[in-house]
């Protein structure tokens, strides 16, 4: 099975004013206006972290410094949904789920692989699972089902991304996925999609040990997997998959060193390039089809929390994915954080209230509507409702399992910066302590820093900032 996407270009350039929307096939254009007003609206430090793919790197780089938050009618609203030209998609046939067994077996695991893409889209991992399972039936010498468990598998880990027990999962499928396409490398070593699936297993391999700090062996397979996935793109410019894949890769390699400054000496810390992974992830998501969502998810967390930050783009995005996968908690959580850090505090009480009441069905996403809660606690603390921000954490128990792994250091720094509003100050500072005091996937680096200088200067609403957790890469 040719497992790369096949995409087709999309006819005439994006102008301006109105841009496929990220994610959404494109099935439909979605119009922004950014009309400027005068006036700041004031400035907040957002205390959830990213969930950006190589997240244990990026929240080491959490600081505190002015930044200017737009005012409500400065932020661009979906003004229109059109309906757009067919877009282009996985494959380029369609079926009934019922009609898949008298389809060519190439079209037939086609189909299986755009579904299952779409099923973690859509939150339903379970599902996708089972989808996954039927592909290796029907193409037991194909990588591409160990390739979709490894997508599932990272799906799920980004929801409590402390949490181990997707690791096995990514490791046992990338081996499978690298054995499977040795052996078509050795009849062929020109396959495009074999180079592609055993870079983009020696890939998510290295960027699971670097997100769990094994970084000898993230950097030396990352290099290997980077190598397959250019030379995939050479002998099929218009593979989407491998574009996407290095443009994951060249991002994050220039900024992981920046971000953990004692890497960037090290001879095995591969040398990335930010301008060209932006540019390629750009690419994948103007052509529009399953993985240009994808895409779109992992530059709307580059606007939100790296610099130069794109808050406006990054609030269309993820108002676009919620509206298009509402079941998707991650796509939820995140929309709360850009409305936030915009300073949008009715709405993002409102949106986080909706995640609160969802009852997700996957384990991991069920920690997103408490970690929604400590969300709209902090922006009622923004709004000046110190008591009622209390009253909405005071009940909570950090140690909770409906919490992320790491929900417990947010829980304590929000109350910290509650105590702190109310004049409590040795209360705050008790708490502040107490996000220092974790331990292992417990403790987070960010939290760990916004307690640090909160136990050096005192939480005040009105004069909350932040700079990006990660620079320009420069």
């Amino acid at each position: 099975m040719a497992s790369g996407e096949r995409v087709r270009e999309s006819a005439g350039e994006l102008d301006s004013k109105s841009a496929r929307a990220p994610g959404l096939d494109p099935g439909v254009v979605v119009e922004a206006r950014l009309e400027p007003r005068a006036g700041i609206a004031g400035t907040l430090l957002s205390v959830a972290p990213s969930v950006a793919l190589f997240v244990a790197l990026c929240a080491l780089a959490g600081s505190v410094a002015p930044r200017a938050i737009f005012a409500a009618g400065d932020i661009p609203t979906l003004q229109a949904a059109i309906p757009a030209a067919p877009s282009a998609r996985l494959c380029e046939e369609e079926a009934e789920p019922g009609e898949l067994e008298g389809l060519p077996l190439p079209v037939q695991s086609c189909l299986l692989m755009e579904r299952g893409m779409l099923a973690n889209l859509e939150g339903r991992y379970s599902d996708a699972e089972l989808i996954w399972q039927r592909l290796r039936l029907l193409a037991p010498s194909d990588g591409a089902a160990a390739l979709g468990q490894i997508d599932t598998a990272w799906w799920r880990l980004m929801l409590n991304e402390g949490a181990l027990r997707n690791d096995a999962t990514i490791l046992e499928a990338s081996s499978a996925a690298i054995q499977l396409a040795d052996a078509r490398l050795a009849i062929n070593p020109a396959d495009a999609d074999a180079l592609y699936q055993k870079g983009s297993a020696l890939f998510n391999r290295a960027r699971l040990n670097g997100v769990r700090g094994r970084y000898l062996k993230a950097g030396t397979e990352g290099e290997q997997g980077r190598k397959l996935l250019e030379r995939s793109l050479a002998l099929d410019p218009d593979r989407t998959d491998s574009r996407y894949a290095l443009g994951l890769y060249s991002y994050y390699t220039d900024i992981a060193p920046k971000v953990v400054q004692w890497m960037s000496w090290l001879w095995f810390v591969p040398k990335g390039d930010r301008d060209a992974g932006l540019r390629n992830l750009e690419i994948v998501r103007a052509r529009g089809g399953l993985y240009a969502t994808g895409a779109s998810f992992i530059l709307m967390n580059v606007h939100t929390y790296h610099a130069p930050l794109d808050l406006p783009g990054a609030l269309a995005t993820g108002r676009a994915l919620h509206a298009r996968y509402p079941g998707n908690s991650l796509f939820h959580s995140e929309l709360v954080e850009v409305l936030l850090k915009l300073g949008l505090y009715p709405e993002a009480i409102e949106t986080a209230l909706s995640l609160e009441a969802s009852e997700p069905v996957e384990v991991e996403a069920q920690v997103r509507p408490q970690l929604a809660r400590i969300l709209r606690a902090q922006a009622v603390l923004l709004s000046g409702r110190t008591e009622e921000a209390w009253g909405i954490l005071e009940p909570m128990d950090p140690e909770s399992s409906t919490l992320p792994i790491w929900g417990g250091a947010w829980l304590h720094l929000v109350r910290g910066q509650i105590q702190d509003a109310r004049g409590s100050r040795a209360a705050a500072r008790e708490e502040y302590r107490k996000v220092l005091a974790l331990e292992g996937g417990r403790f987070n680096p960010r939290a760990g820093m916004i307690a640090e200088a909160g136990l050096k200067v005192p939480f005040m609403a009105t004069e909350y900032q932040e700079l990006p957790m990660v620079g320009a890469g420069r």
